[in-house]
C-alpha cells in the first residue's frame, strides 16, 4: 500500500478522500435507479477516471492496491473543521 494513505499531511488527507469517493462510485456505478418514474443506469466512469488521475498525481500508481476506506475518519461531526 502506498504510504500517502497513512500520511498526516494535506496530500494524505486528499488521497484518503479520493479513495473514499472512488470506493463509493465503484459500489454504485452500474446500478439502476428510478427517478420520477423513469429508470436510468448510473455510470460513474468519467468521475472514477478523474479520481484515478488525481491519485496518480499524488504518486499512486494504476493497479496499486488501495486500502479499504475508513468511513469514520470522514465523519465531519467528529472533526474540528471550520465551516462544518
Amino acid at each position: 500500500m502506498n504510504q500517502i494513505f497513512v500520511e498526516k499531511t494535506r496530500d494524505g488527507e486528499i488521497a484518503r478522500a479520493l479513495n473514499l469517493a472512488l470506493h463509493t462510485f465503484s459500489v454504485f456505478s452500474g446500478i439502476e435507479a428510478t427517478m420520477e418514474g423513469e429508470s436510468l443506469r448510473l455510470d460513474f466512469a468519467r468521475e472514477s477516471a478523474a479520481m484515478m488521475h488525481a491519485l496518480r498525481l499524488l504518486g499512486v500508481q494504476p493497479g496499486e492496491i488501495l486500502p479499504s476506506p475508513n468511513f469514520d475518519d470522514f465523519d465531519l461531526a467528529k472533526k474540528n473543521v471550520p465551516g462544518f
